[in-house]
């Protein structure tokens, strides 16, 4: 009996084990030098993302989202670089590259009469630079462009401690005719008094909130929302619609403009330029339908 025992003790020591796991090592974050040749070379791109009518169908608006088109990892998201970039104060050099990208893809779009608003994200601290706002007024001077055709996006957890200097910038913005928007709204910690105060004119409700439309309180979060924008004259902008019964959902509640990867994912330029073909092909057959 012992020795039976011990045997099968002894079987189980050679059985194979499974080595431990452990979560991969954090990625280094690229250096100040790698950001900074790909600056010089260009390698910071303009990606565009539409955002749409839900009801219709129709163009809402753009927004530009960076890409780093690596020239050996290959194209990179802002996860990945982003951090890097804001450590080294090279931000506002990434953006003035973006905002030329796509202000000249609008004066290429505007000689085919294609006109629609550019979404581009700021940084919080970016409305510290007042030379920043001179420089996007410059900007839409030099392309001939007004300045509702801008719409600034700004994360809501990035305005809970606003100086009078940012205070000052964001109405600069707004008196150029430049749109704000409060992006991941309900995910930092916003009062009503401040946006009040604050010159936004629309949020963009994080799409964590509508990925479980079924959920009570999904729903809930949703008509809250949709309900504080218009109480304040906001458009609400739903991201993150990902999938046909989120698109049914959130149309069913009443939000009228959304975005995500169920309605179109981002793109390069070029990309956009043929998307833009078919979408307009595709509009114009469905109202010939309609």
């Amino acid at each position: 009996m012992q020795s039976r025992t011990l045997r099968h003790l002894l079987r189980g020591y050679s059985l194979p084990r499974l080595s431990p796991t452990y979560p991969p090592a954090p990625k280094a974050l690229p250096s100040e030098h790698e950001i900074h040749q790909g600056l010089a070379l260009g390698e910071f791109r303009a990606w565009f993302q539409p955002k749409f009518m839900l009801g219709t169908g129709c163009l809402a608006g753009v927004e530009v989202l960076v890409r780093w088109e690596h020239p050996t990892r290959g194209v990179l998201l802002p996860a990945e670089f982003l951090a890097a970039v804001l450590a080294y104060d090279l931000i506002d050099k990434m953006f003035m590259q973006l905002l030329e990208q796509g202000l000249s893809l609008l004066g290429v779009l505007r000689r085919q009469q294609i006109q629609f608003e550019l979404a581009f994200n700021l940084h919080a601290s970016q409305l510290l630079n007042s030379d920043l706002m001179g420089y996007i007024q410059q900007s839409l001077l030099r392309h001939g462009l007004p300045g509702s055709t801008l719409l600034f996006e700004l994360a809501e957890n990035g305005l809970l401690d606003i100086s009078a200097c940012v205070q000052e910038n964001l109405l600069r913005l707004r008196m150029l005719g430049c749109g704000l928007s409060i992006d991941d709204f309900g995910m930092g910690f916003s009062s009503l008094k401040l946006l009040c105060q604050l010159p936004f004119n629309q949020l963009k409700l994080d799409g964590e909130f509508v990925r479980h439309m079924d959920e009570p309180l999904s729903r809930a979060m949703v008509t809250s929302t949709l309900a504080l924008a218009r109480a304040l004259d906001m458009s609400l902008v739903i991201e993150g619609i990902g999938t046909q019964s989120t698109h049914e959902g959130v149309l069913a509640l009443g939000c009228k403009i959304g975005q995500g990867f169920y309605l179109a994912r981002p793109m390069a330029g070029h990309r956009l330029l043929v998307w833009l073909d078919e979408h307009q092909a595709a509009q114009r057959v469905a109202l010939d339908k309609s």
